[in-house]
């Protein structure tokens, strides 16, 4: 996904690091994506929402 790329830019080594840990621990990166983001809801159609809305401006 487009917006993962473009999160793990804006949020840094840090970030990318906290996901890599997740992904560890057995989450798949769309949850892993959404629980560092304090995304509610469904981890794959919220970040499909918020890709939509970054990309469509």
């Amino acid at each position: 996904m487009l917006i993962e790329h473009k999160l793990l830019l804006q949020h840094g080594d840090k970030f990318k690091q906290q996901v890599v840990q997740l992904k560890l621990q057995g989450y798949k990166t769309e949850p892993a994506f959404a629980q560092l983001l304090g995304l509610k809801g469904n981890s794959y159609e919220v970040l499909l929402l918020l890709e939509q809305e970054l990309f469509s401006s």
